[in-house]
């Protein structure tokens, strides 16, 4: 056999090596490409999700037990003040003011009635009931205020004075910076007079179910407010605040010249002009 042949005998061709030679094993997976595949896959998804969204609700559940559920209502009540005077922005002749007091009404239209709001001062009785489950102490108490525009100074009416039975009884003054509830020492408009502040070194206890009655004087300064009320409440060593009416009150302070001005005269029961305006 000649040199050629036996070379070509001996050597492989390169087809025949890797036809020959085993294939390589694949690399192992590592742990994120197997949790990223096949059924664990979606086994590790469903509880990270589902641990994800239960985590918020525990908490929640939890601040609302440790919270005791308070209720509170609180709305405009005339009795608790001795002027009951309101305002529009509208001028109202004196022809339409008669007119009002028809049938024995002070408002007889309701579409005038829905634009009047009080002036001066504004009565608001403010009722909190306490837990069913708990003790729960009322430590302080402000008014909100929420907004403030110009005085409204289109028609006065004013009437009054009437009173009513009082109970706790808390005042306060919208033009302060800081109109916290305050003592009322003279209740009797023109001459209100607020002291020093109600809960500065007293609280109010409220045991399991009771409910106590705050009867609250406002006095409004030189604008139109927009205001609520926060109170705030301690239990378990925890202190928290809840604001009402959802709707806020308006009161407008006394401007110094109104269009027009009307009183009601008890007698025949009908709105006069002011006397002297």
């Amino acid at each position: 056999m000649s040199k050629s042949k036996r070379k070509s005998a001996a050597r492989p061709n390169a087809q025949q090596v890797r036809q020959d030679t085993p294939p390589d094993d694949p690399p192992p997976k590592s742990l994120g490409a197997k949790l990223l595949s096949g059924p664990r896959f979606i086994l590790a998804t469903v509880l990270t999700v589902a641990i994800g969204a239960a985590i918020p609700k525990i908490i929640e559940i939890s601040s609302e037990r440790l919270l005791p559920e308070i209720h509170a209502v609180a709305k405009e009540d005339d009795d608790v003040i001795d002027d009951w005077s309101q305002v529009t922005a509208d001028a109202i002749d004196f022809r339409t003011a008669r007119k009002l007091s028809d049938g024995g009404q002070i408002f007889g239209d309701p579409a005038i009635k829905a634009r009047l709001i009080k002036t001066n001062l504004q009565g608001v009785k403010l009722i909190i009931e306490g837990s069913r489950t708990e003790a729960v102490r009322i430590i302080g108490m402000r008014a909100r205020v929420l907004k403030v525009t110009p005085v409204i100074s289109g028609t006065l009416f004013r009437y009054g004075p009437q009173g009513g039975d009082k109970s706790i009884k808390v005042g306060f003054d919208l033009k302060s910076p800081n109109p916290i509830a305050r003592e009322v020492l003279e209740s009797s408009s023109p001459n209100i007079k607020l002291g020093a502040y109600y809960f500065a070194s007293q609280s109010e206890l409220l045991k399991k179910g009771e409910s106590k009655v705050f009867e609250i004087t406002t006095i409004a300064g030189p604008y139109t407010y927009k205001w609520d009320i926060q109170i705030d409440l301690a239990a378990q060593g925890r202190t928290w605040s809840i604001y009402r009416p959802d709707r806020p009150f308006r009161v407008s302070g006394v401007s110094r010249k109104y269009v027009h001005q009307y009183e009601f005269d008890l007698g025949p029961n009908r709105w006069d002009r002011a006397k002297g305006k």
